[in-house]
């Protein structure tokens, strides 16, 4: 399975055989199960890093963290949050991690469990919440319509760490606002180029919103029949796929855009409409080559679909409604027995309150072995007399040329003199025969 290079993670509301399960999208094999989580959250699960998945159980405030090729959850360690939680992310190294948690947000370092604050801006429940491919940003959406977009930097450093108390956090700034949903925003697609391109959200009140997040603009508004429950992008970002909670899936193309911002969106209008689902669809994502999209519905299926036939190439079945499923890249860890885990990982503090005079010490431990002075190996060595000898032999051969040429431009000299005394010699004495020969002719006559 090494050469393998995407899979596919998904997750029901049945958690009787496991949590999560890894597939193989071109075969339908099951590659790895993760037990022991309970229900996962929907659209909570999350890489830590390329070493651990973790996800959010649904009925209690705890967060399962699994070893990529492990069945059971980390030993020894239990991540408790502040409360049950709606929404999660990780940073794509596993540096940070965000929680809502009912209209808060939590943010920590997983390296030290530390939490950095608690972002009070959304009046209800958030429902999602997703990094930039960079880490250096985060959206959040929430059942009050607003879509926030956050500074990672700006939001973790606080001028003040130390007088930051549980009543004082939280008084943060974001980079953008969005409130032009009415109802809440059932799901969210950031572009693979971050802040420097463009952020799809669906709500309920069946509209799909496009923003261009260099400048904080809609760009779009698209208008459909029925209340919206998915959206995702291409790999080229050039067609959205819509799902809505009538099972069906549209595709709507962004090279062509329309002169109005405010567009109508109906089946009548033969638009390109993937219609297998029976129930609401929750997850969709997309293949690394851009063949495949993958949906996932409360039907108990997820189905892959060929994009340009619109036919389903495959279907999954589970136990129960899908929460969670998309594509992701083939990790190695998952197929290792034994590998060390790069990610430290430490248990979640609940608030924020310190004492000055506790200090947490964290134990690093690293394979990586840095030398301060760089050694020199036998082929090194090797190497190097080898390029000092022919450098020395390059010099040889150089002086010798030199020499050889000097000799040659000598023998040329003395050779062109030569011949030219020769001819000089000649030319003379013919000339001085012929003119006296002349005078005598014109003597005798």
């Amino acid at each position: 399975m090494a050469n393998l290079l995407e899979i596919l993670v998904t997750c029901d509301s049945n958690n009787a055989l496991a949590t999560c399960n890894v597939w193989d999208p071109h075969t339908g094999t099951n590659l790895m199960t993760y037990k022991g989580g309970g229900t996962a959250e929907a659209r909570t699960v999350s890489f830590i890093g390329s070493d651990y998945l973790a996800a959010v159980e649904r009925t209690k405030p705890i967060l399962h963290i699994w070893p990529l090729n492990s069945h059971q959850t980390v030993q020894g360690m239990r991540f408790i949050l502040p409360g049950k939680a709606s929404a999660f992310a990780v940073t794509q190294d596993g540096a940070y991690c965000v929680a809502g948690i009912d209209e808060k947000i939590y943010l920590w370092q997983v390296a030290s469990g530390n939490l950095l604050t608690i972002i009070t801006r959304h009046y209800q429940r958030v429902n999602l919440l997703k990094f930039t491919p960079d880490g250096r940003f985060f959206v959040s959406a929430a059942e009050d319509g607003m879509v926030m977009v956050w500074s990672l930097a700006t939001v973790a450093a606080h001028p003040e760490v130390e007088l930051v108390t549980q009543s004082t956090a939280g008084q943060h700034d974001p980079v953008y606002i969005f409130s032009d949903h009415s109802l809440p925003v059932t799901d969210m697609c950031i572009s693979k180029t971050g802040m420097h391109g463009r952020l799809c959200t669906v709500s309920s009140d069946r509209t799909c919103k496009i923003y261009d997040l260099t400048s904080g603009e809609m760009l779009l508004n698209l208008v459909f029949d029925e209340p919206l429950s998915a959206v995702t992008m291409d790999v080229l970002e050039l067609n959205i796929f819509v799902g809505t909670t009538e099972g069906k899936i549209y595709e709507l193309s962004v090279t062509n855009p329309p002169r109005s911002r405010d567009v109508l969106v109906n089946s009548a209008e033969n638009k390109p409409v993937f219609t297998s689902h029976t129930k609401a669809v929750t997850c969709l994502s997309v293949s690394i080559n851009g063949d495949i999209l993958m949906s996932g519905a409360n039907d108990e299926r997820v189905i892959l679909w060929h994009i340009r036939s619109r036919q389903p190439v495959r279907t999954i079945a589970h136990k129960g409604a899908i929460t969670n499923a998309f594509f992701t890249i083939n990790f190695e860890a998952i197929f290792k027995q034994d590998f060390s885990p790069s990610i430290i990982l430490h248990s979640l503090e609940r608030t924020l309150e310190k004492d000055n005079d506790e200090v947490t010490e964290v134990e690093v431990l690293v394979n990586k072995k840095i030398d301060f002075w760089p050694q020199v190996t036998k082929t090194d060595f090797d190497r190097s007399l080898q390029s000092k000898y022919m450098e020395v032999e390059f010099k040889q051969s150089e002086a010798t040329l030199k020499e050889e040429l000097d000799k040659l431009k000598k023998v040329n000299a003395n050779l062109y003199e030569y011949s030219m005394q020769n001819i000089f010699n000649s030319i003379p004495v013919v000339s001085n025969v012929s003119n006296s020969s002349k005078k005598k002719k014109k003597m005798k006559n």
